[in-house]
């Protein structure tokens, strides 16, 4: 959510209206109080918004997006590292250079469809 302490957090989702709930952030390690926004969506002060489950089946969904999500950010960002060094390097293979730029391309379009399947 915010590279800012969590207590100022904390205050300002309270003072915005959000309610402290008894539940803490299901990742590992984090164990700070979720709170529950106005809209109804609920947020950990450090991780932003998290998925409240019920059932094995809604966990393993979540887990798949979650990873999926994850994946596609991993190789974005590897693809530019790539690209980038590819550019400064002085005899430039454009051939390479667009193999990365499809991958960017098809990364783009996954994560398209993947936001179109997360929203109801």
């Amino acid at each position: 959510m915010s590279s800012q302490d969590p207590i100022k957090i904390m205050a300002e989702l309270l003072k915005s209206g959000a309610v402290m709930l008894a539940e803490t952030c299901p990742v590992e390690g984090c164990n700070l109080p979720l709170f529950k926004l106005k809209s109804g969506e609920v947020v950990c002060p450090l991780h932003g918004r998290i998925h409240v489950v019920k059932t094995d089946e809604e966990a393993k969904e979540v887990y798949s997006r979650a990873t999926l999500s994850m994946l596609l950010e991993k190789v974005e960002a590897t693809a530019i590292r790539v690209i980038d060094s590819l550019i400064s390097e002085p005899d430039i293979d454009s051939t390479e250079i667009i193999k990365w730029l499809e991958v960017l391309e098809r990364v783009a379009r996954l994560k398209i469809i993947a936001r179109k399947r997360d929203t109801p």
